[in-house]
């Protein structure tokens, strides 16, 4: 006998450093604990007959979307007493080159309101996450890219986050360029924020070339083989092993502006 079992296939976290830390969030645990409620994620119409074809379901929970996957469970009666042996594979074989991809909107202006991004030269750009970026920092599966370092050559907007020589982060509370150098010693210009913190930063950024008319894009690919252990399915020579679930756990963590 086969029955039908769902795996987690993996879950994106949501944090915004505003809806933990200010005084309004500890008021209302809702508050705290529902950022989707003000950001809004959905599946572009490819990714839904993508995981309507390989059995995937999606839900939100508080502050996770969490994606599950159809695998199979046989029933084994051969000791006398039914016995259910789960096989932690999807039922469905996924082609490496598929892509998910999510869409971010903005429900509430409270989200951009309390995030340096709001400060951003953002025109014609959007914010595009993925489990490509290889970005881990002890078992913190980053879906932003690394905060990039401080360079003399680069011109900065409020809110800009950096990295300068000892591996300390910053965030730009004044404008600078090439032509008025500030590096992050000028207290003036930049704020020093929490340390290995891989928040969203001007990295993410990238052109919106296919007018995608949204606030964010999060890619998920199936390539078994991703960087610092980012894949969603094992890769292995031995058949018992390929292509078991992982049940990757991401993160995407948005942080609250320095600069009024």
């Amino acid at each position: 006998m086969i029955v039908t079992n769902y795996t987690k296939l993996f879950s994106i976290e949501f944090l915004h450093d505003f809806y933990r830390d200010s005084a309004d969030a500890f008021r209302d645990n809702k508050l705290r604990n529902e950022i989707l409620q003000d950001i809004n994620i959905k599946p572009d119409e490819a990714t839904l007959k993508t995981m309507n074809g390989y059995r995937i379901k999606s839900k939100l929970q508080k502050n996770k979307m969490i994606c599950f996957v159809q695998t199979i469970a046989l029933i084994d009666t051969t000791g006398g007493s039914p016995k259910v042996n789960v096989i932690n594979k999807p039922m469905v074989t996924f082609n490496e080159n598929t892509i998910l991809t999510f869409k971010i909107f903005i429900n509430s202006a409270r989200f951009l309101n309390n995030s340096n991004l709001r400060r951003f030269d953002s025109k014609d750009k959007i914010l595009k996450f993925g489990n490509d970026s290889g970005n881990k920092r002890d078992a913190m599966l980053s879906l932003s890219q690394k905060i990039p370092a401080y360079k003399t050559s680069d011109t900065y907007k409020t809110g800009m986050i950096v990295t300068n020589t000892g591996n300390l982060s910053f965030e730009a509370i004044k404008d600078s360029d090439p032509a008025h150098i500030q590096n992050t010693t000028k207290i003036q210009f930049w704020s020093h924020i929490t340390d290995f913190v891989q928040y969203v930063n001007q990295a993410d950024l990238v052109n919106d070339t296919n007018g995608e008319k949204c606030f964010g894009l999060i890619k998920i690919s199936f390539k078994k083989n991703l960087t610092n252990d980012f894949s969603l399915l094992k890769k292995s020579s031995t058949a018992a092993q390929n292509n078991l679930i992982l049940g990757k756990e991401y993160i995407i963590h948005f942080k609250t502006n320095a600069a009024n």
